[in-house]
């Protein structure tokens, strides 16, 4: 069985939602995947550990709100330039859609 064949069918078969989106989409989509991921590191920075209500720490209303400070942090990032999580995204997205468009012009081989 030809190994080339069934990759192309899985690319082709994942392509889903890639479809032919144009070069803008796949930016915004490639920048909100890094905005997301950056949310999530900076989660995973703090190094905060006093979850009591005591008298200066944040108490349940920081817990709660922690996670839109990150989104926030994250966004102005990414609108600043980002640290180009979004520009190998796009790139991989890319190639997906020409693996995709050459599997279905060989028939799904």
């Amino acid at each position: 069985m030809n190994n080339t064949g069934i990759s192309n069918n899985i690319i082709a078969q994942t392509l889903g939602s890639l479809g032919n989106k144009t070069s803008t989409e796949l930016d915004r989509v490639a920048k909100e995947f890094e905005q997301m991921t950056l949310s999530q590191l900076l989660a995973y920075s703090d190094t905060d550990n006093d979850n009591s209500d005591s008298m200066f720490g944040g108490g349940a209303g920081e817990r709660a709100f922690k996670p839109f400070l990150y989104d926030e942090y994250a966004k102005g990032f990414t609108q600043a330039g980002g640290i180009g999580i979004s520009d190998a995204v796009k790139s991989e997205m890319i190639k997906i859609q020409e693996a995709a468009k050459n599997a279905f012009a060989n028939g799904g081989q």
